[in-house]
């Protein structure tokens, strides 16, 4: 299965010269799915939804889509509190956290984003306590040997290079890892960073002999974390635009594609067996 993974457009805040081409570069790679990891829009105005609505009808293939931070209102705090999601609802997805199974492959999304938390930046994510609990009844769902993956929008590992601007992984993302772990995902796909890195989470029973074989095998699997870069966005932190392409067949493999020199070019590729 191909997959293209792209994040943080942030129309209202793009460049319009990489969004005039971005869907056609994305077409060519005749992916099966598109799967978009939040931030469609700058501060989550009606117009800047439109513009990710313009984009988006001009991609051929499904979008699998999760909101970001600022797909929530930033300016009128009115609808913030009151309908969060009421325009990203209208014109990017009905479902906040969507399941679809195709080509052997179950991609869960997980809502990342919130509108107020306990902190003067409401920017950072959350996992709750609730959406972890769910996860096994979600993923109940799936046929038994479709290879897992989880979609959301903020980050759960940091990259192992220092970062230009200093932010959090989102809330329990280690307990989210963990349990990841027990049900046997082997890829999360996220954004927020604008930086684009994989690294591997490898679960503490990773040591274990005598596993059972089957699914349960994958809990003592590494999990793939990839993150995307701005795709579109002027709000760069290091690196250039950037999107993903991940193949899933007998191994993992994750593609970056960046634009340099006027055109997108593939970067560096990064491989795990199933």
């Amino acid at each position: 299965m191909k997959i293209v993974h792209i994040s943080d457009l942030h129309f209202g805040h793009h460049d319009p010269e990489l969004a005039r081409g971005f869907a056609r570069d994305i077409n060519a790679q005749k992916p099966n799915l598109i799967v978009a990891s939040g931030d469609f829009t700058q501060v989550g105005t009606k117009d800047e939804f439109e513009q990710a609505r313009e984009f988006l009808d001009k991609l051929e293939a499904p979008v699998f889509a999760v909101p970001g931070n600022h797909d929530v209102p930033a300016v009128n705090f009115l609808r913030r509190f009151i309908d969060p999601y009421g325009l990203y609802k209208r014109y990017i997805a009905d479902n906040l956290e969507p399941f679809l199974e195709m080509e052997g492959v179950a991609l869960l999304g997980m809502r990342t984003s919130r509108r107020a938390r306990l902190e003067w930046n409401w920017g950072h994510g959350t996992i709750s306590r609730s959406q972890l609990e769910d996860l096994e009844e979600r993923f109940s769902h799936a046929s038994t040997n479709a290879v897992r993956v989880i979609v959301a929008h903020h980050p759960l590992l940091f990259p192992t290079e220092p970062m230009v601007q200093k932010t959090k992984r989102v809330k329990r993302a280690d307990k989210a890892l963990e349990t990841f772990s027990q049900l046997g995902v082997r890829l999360v796909l996220s954004g927020h960073f604008h930086l684009s890195y994989v690294r591997k989470h490898e679960p503490r029973s990773a040591g274990r002999e005598g596993q059972p074989s089957g699914l349960s095998k994958s809990t003592v699997a590494p999990i793939l974390v990839a993150q995307a870069s701005s795709a579109i966005s002027t709000r760069l932190r290091g690196e250039p635009n950037a999107y993903n392409l991940i193949d899933i067949g007998d191994m993992i493999t994750v593609t970056v594609r960046e634009w340099r020199d006027d055109g997108w070019y593939t970067r560096d590729k990064a491989t795990e067996p199933i």
